[in-house]
């Protein structure tokens, strides 16, 4: 019996194991795509179609950044424009990044929080589902997960991959402010930020013009009430359990399924009011969070899923792949405990719990009831796991941003030659 102990806790501490884990579970994210979930792939194929037939790259996908249209531009020189290629390519490239999140999270995490961090990556993906290879929301989560590890590591490095990721989504820039800060290691992170953030939006200014430039802000503006969006669901309810016919819900021009009706522009005018409140608040907790007296990957992971949690609740928008967003600082969160911690059920991993079970909402959601959830006037049981989504994220936003202002102190340096003695003047941990 201690021999098999010993073998079994020899396993349990392998990398190989986990590596055959995230083997396994992918192979069954496959298998649920090619039987049941085919077609989660639009975006890709709207991907190529909107590279193929425009008359430019800059004049394509002008709902992204225009680092998406280059790299699409690129995928589809490769794979020679076959859209059956295009598509593997697309999904293989987004499996590449997975395998390299679960890779660092091994490498990276503190020893005694390794194996729990590896674990939280690979049952998050699987539980969000298939989507996760079929939109590039994949780049930015893992860029954000990265830069929440390296902070301490490499900081410019850091600042540098927050920077790529704003330039596939625009909203990663704000995940910048946690890394910042006084001392060295927050210069290095807003130089490397500056500097590839600069290069690349002079890059896209000088080949596509103030107009392509903007265009993902204009295009965003312009947006009705996505169903899944958190002011959209007061409608969404109203619409199947009244059973009253006066909400409809269509695909838009803007390629989502929007709802129209009694209240919808009253909710768009509460989302955008919501919007410029939640874009302020996360802000102030990034700004709060690089004034902190202790800049670990755990406190700004933290603060990293605050702010992302807060951006997608006050948005008039939200779609499935939204979710993915948390999965790297989620991870960095558990991963960057401090080696001299244990594995409990801390703050931390009821965190992890919790967007574990956000993640399988969402998979329900879409794709697997999404065809009830716009027909008719949608089934009971597709609205009432769109509820239950929305409500457990409300539920972990407000969870979320209060620990992340309360684990971040600010703080007042005093130079004594080469030392810096931070003096605590407020807040506290709790």
């Amino acid at each position: 019996m201690t021999w098999l102990r010993r073998e079994a806790k020899r396993i349990a501490a392998s990398g190989w194991t986990y590596a055959a884990l995230w083997a396994i579970s992918r192979a069954f994210l496959a298998y649920v795509w090619a039987h049941f979930v085919t077609f989660v792939m639009g975006d890709v194929t709207y991907y190529l179609s909107q590279i193929t037939n425009s008359t430019s790259w800059s004049s394509s996908l002008v709902e992204y950044p225009t680092p998406v249209a280059w790299a699409m531009e690129l995928l589809r020189w490769v794979t020679g424009g076959n859209q059956g290629t295009f598509v593997w390519a697309f999904a293989t490239a987004m499996l590449a990044l997975d395998a390299a999140m679960a890779r660092m999270t091994w490498r990276l995490s503190s020893p005694q929080w390794r194996v729990p961090a590896v674990l939280t990556w690979i049952v998050f993906v699987v539980f969000l589902g298939p989507i996760a290879y079929f939109r590039f929301d994949m780049a930015p989560a893992v860029l954000a997960g990265a830069g929440a590890f390296l902070v301490r590591r490499r900081p410019a490095l850091a600042g540098t991959l927050i920077a790529c990721g704003a330039a596939l989504k625009l909203w990663p820039a704000l995940l910048v402010l946690p890394l910042l800060g006084m001392g060295r290691r927050g210069t290095r992170a807003a130089i490397g930020f500056g500097v590839t953030g600069g290069t690349l939006a002079l890059t896209s200014l000088v080949f596509g013009g103030w107009g392509r430039l903007l265009s993902p802000l204009a295009w965003q503006s312009n947006r009705g009430l996505q169903i899944e969006s958190l002011p959209a669901t007061p409608l969404m309810w109203l619409r199947a359990f009244s059973r009253g016919r006066d909400w409809i819900v269509g695909l838009s021009n803007y390629n989502a399924y929007e709802i129209s009706g009694p209240g919808a522009q009253v909710a768009l005018q509460i989302a955008s009011v919501a919007t410029m409140l939640g874009f302020l608040l996360a802000i102030i907790i990034g700004v709060r969070a690089a004034w902190s007296i202790k800049r670990t990957p755990r406190t700004v992971a933290a603060v990293m899923l605050a702010i992302i949690l807060i951006m997608i609740d006050v948005n008039k928008t939200l779609s499935p792949q939204y979710i993915l967003w948390l999965g790297g600082p989620l991870t960095a969160l558990i991963g960057g405990g401090e080696d001299d911690s244990r594995p409990s059920l801390s703050w931390p991993v009821v965190w992890s719990l919790l967007c574990m079970v956000l993640a399988f909402l969402t998979q329900i959601v879409f794709p697997l009831q999404y065809g009830n959830l716009v027909s008719g006037s949608g089934a009971p049981q597709a609205v009432a796991a769109l509820v239950a989504r929305n409500v457990l994220l409300i539920v972990i936003t407000v969870v979320v941003s209060i620990k992340a202002w309360r684990i971040t102190r600010t703080r007042r340096p005093m130079h004594t030659g080469r030392e810096s003695l931070e003096i605590e003047v407020s807040g506290g941990v709790a």
